[in-house]
């Protein structure tokens, strides 16, 4: 195209038509030089910080905003390696482990890291011929950017998700167009890390090049895995199963993941090429409370630099680990993003996803993945947060600060708006009438009150006259019915119609809705409460009634047989065999020894059965006088039944995917009312029966 567009203006003829001749000629040689060479990734936005506004309403923004010091990366480069207080190490920086004493921070390693991040910024860093392997790596997180920095360096990415579907598939195609370079790949494969058969599957599939179902056959060069699960709110005194799950996706799965790497290069006989792989640690041992078993996971990871020597994974990994600080707007710290500002006043460094993400693709730079060959490297980015002693408390102190003075001008801003109205009462009136917000939903689950031991006075003659190990007390029922559950059918027997409530939890049921706590896909807002499911456009609760009853009411209860959820069974062309016997002898057809001999069995001389010596198989031929059934159609007298609501899926309740394909409908049921009656029971977590 540029050739084209040279040719074109030097046909001209033009003088004044020199600069842009030069300038496209330019163009034109620098491109053709750039094919010529490998890809490189280099850092060319600027660096962010956070800004928090509170406007004189009360309402709280918060924004990144460009760094006034730092037009670039280059000078972020130099900031990062300024020590982050007096008598403190730098911003990020990199450790040693001399033999028998703790990490310590190592000049000489830092200085080839800061190195490595100036090229970056300069000339760039290739990753031509390179593969990774990268977890976690949604929208808005670190492993995001990390991904796009490898595809722009020319990198063949195997990037996992956990919720594989149209939507995510359209990120990353995005991602791949906007970043991908010449030689990059991004494959993208769906993946569990809390399953123990998908990290199994990840690795096979990575390095099996043969075989019917054949894989990638990559040695992977990077092994990112970044994958985690948010468990805001879970202390030490009521951790759960989501606590337990999001430390086998934390901690125990990443060493399954890496085992399983190191067995499948050994077994490969892959020894020469140690795949360097960056571990996610954390400042967080519990400093912030309130996160699981977040800060043992982390703690845990660190036992790596220590496997690598016992286990002896020289020959197969290296290992970096990342001390990562602050990073804005991630999956775990977005709720964070608020209070960012006034940490930074305090001399701690926060960073955005695109900073995190540049300071750990440093670590993939030749100079130190050699380094790392022989020894595990610690990476410590934690932008001096080691300089707050008690930063849970330095975190709620600025959290209250915001909202007091947020709570402040919005107070001030309401009685602004009572003075404006005893002045100028009739536009006020009209305004605040347009603000009265919708009728809400009131879900409950009602059960009878249990009456006090002194209520039960007229009973009491019956003492002793009854073994209580043996009463059958029912503390919770739960049920799957033509009317859904135990609410919705009691309130169709008890009034002969759905309350507003009752119809919203059909439409759950019935896949008609869906919640949403995210961004709109239709305009990127953020919103919370129920959407349509087909539309993903947000319906009121007062609305949904109206706009599904009708749909409700034909489709739930004793109705007219639906076929697709009669196992195809249509009354209108309900299948019968008819028995007639046939008039001439049948071309004949080939079967199993088996079948053959079944026929030969049940129709004796009317059927020859003969073995074919070219094939083995057997051919069976019907002769005259052979009775044969053959399927009709008849029309059934009894066209209702009792079905389940139309939409019913097992997956809808948080039942597996892979349990629902292998189990039958009936278990579902079972498995959905226990949990139903369980719920009602109080009993929220079914690990405590045991």
């Amino acid at each position: 195209m540029l050739a084209g567009s040279l040719s074109i203006l030097q046909a001209a003829n033009d003088d004044s038509l020199e600069p842009a001749i030069k300038h496209v000629s330019e163009l034109h040689s620098a491109c053709e030089q750039a094919l010529n060479q490998p890809p490189v990734y280099r850092e060319l936005s600027a660096p962010t910080g956070p800004h928090v506004d509170i406007g004189r309403d009360g309402t709280v923004t918060y924004s990144e905003i460009p760094r006034p010091d730092e037009p670039s990366f280059v000078e972020f480069v130099e900031h990062m390696r300024q020590p982050a207080a007096q008598d403190m190490s730098p911003f990020i920086h990199l450790k040693s482990q001399p033999e028998g004493s703790a990490w310590l921070h190592c000049a000489e390693l830092s200085a080839t890291y800061y190195e490595g991040l100036s090229e970056i910024c300069g000339s760039g860093l290739s990753f031509a011929g390179k593969t990774a392997l990268v977890t976690g790596c949604g929208r808005g997180s670190i492993g995001a950017d990390i991904v796009c920095g490898l595809l722009s360096g020319g990198a063949k990415v195997a990037a996992t998700t956990s919720s594989f579907s149209r939507k995510t598939t359209l990120f990353f195609e995005d991602m791949y167009r906007t970043h991908g370079a010449q030689g990059s790949e991004l494959i993208v494969v769906p993946f569990n890390q809390g399953s123990t058969s998908d990290i199994k599957q990840l690795v096979d599939y990575i390095y099996r090049d043969s075989g019917a179902a054949k894989g990638l056959g990559w040695d992977l060069d990077y092994v990112i895995p970044f994958a985690a699960v948010s468990d805001i709110g879970s202390l030490a005194t009521n951790l759960g199963s989501h606590s337990e799950f999001a430390q086998r996706v934390l901690l125990t799965n990443v060493m399954r993941l890496l085992g399983g790497i190191k067995d499948t290069k050994e077994r490969l006989g892959f020894e020469t090429r140690p795949s360097l792989v960056v571990l996610p640690l954390s400042p967080n041992h519990g400093t912030f409370g309130g996160d699981g078993l977040y800060g043992e996971c982390k703690i845990g990871l660190e036992t790596a630099f220590n496997r690598w020597k016992s286990e002896l994974w020289q020959d197969y990994l290296s290992i970096a680990g990342a001390v990562i600080g602050w990073t804005r707007g991630t999956g775990l710290m977005s709720g964070n993003n608020m209070v960012a500002q006034a940490i930074e006043k305090l001399g701690v460094r926060t960073f955005s996803t695109r900073e995190m993400a540049f300071n750990i693709l440093g670590l993939l730079h030749f100079g130190i993945r050699d380094i790392a060959y022989s020894q595990p490297i610690w990476a410590d980015l934690n932008g001096g947060m080691g300089c707050i002693a008690d930063i849970g408390g330095v975190v709620g102190k600025a959290r209250q600060e915001i909202q007091r003075k947020s709570s402040l001008l919005m107070t001030l801003s309401r009685e602004a708006v009572l003075d404006h109205a005893a002045e100028h009462p009739e536009p006020v009136v009209s305004v605040v009438a347009t603000l009265n917000a919708t009728p809400l939903a009131k879900h409950k689950h009602c059960f009878p009150t249990p009456r006090h031991y002194g209520q039960l006075e007229h009973l009491r003659h019956l003492q002793g006259m009854v073994n209580l190990d043996k009463v059958v007390v029912v503390t919770g029922y739960g049920e799957v019915s033509p009317h859904g559950n135990a609410e919705t059918r009691w309130e169709m027997e008890a009034y002969g119609e759905f309350s507003l409530e009752g119809c919203i939890e059909l439409a759950w049921i019935m896949g008609l809705i869906k919640h949403l706590n995210g961004a709109l896909k239709t305009t990127g807002a953020v919103y919370v409460g129920w959407v349509d499911a087909k539309t993903e456009e947000p319906i009121r609760d007062i609305d949904i009634k109206p706009r599904y009853e009708e749909f409700i009411l034909a489709h739930t209860g004793i109705r007219l047989i639906e076929p697709e959820l009669a196992h195809g069974y249509d009354p209108n062309k309900r299948t019968l065999l008819r028995e007639i016997q046939i008039e001439h002898d049948m071309e004949p057809f080939e079967a199993t020894a088996d079948e053959a001999a079944t026929f030969k069995a049940q129709n004796s001389s009317s059927v020859d059965i003969w073995e074919n010596a070219s094939s083995g198989s057997w051919s069976v031929k019907f002769l005259k006088g052979a009775l044969i059934r053959v399927p009709m159609a008849l029309q059934a007298n009894r066209l209702v039944a009792a079905l389940i609501p139309t939409g019913w899926d097992p997956r809808r309740y948080g039942i597996p995917d892979d349990v629902a394909k292998q189990v039958d409908k009936v278990t579902c049921f079972a498995l959905v009312a226990t949990v139903e009656a369980l719920i009602r029971s109080g009993v929220t977590d079914p690990y405590e029966l045991y």
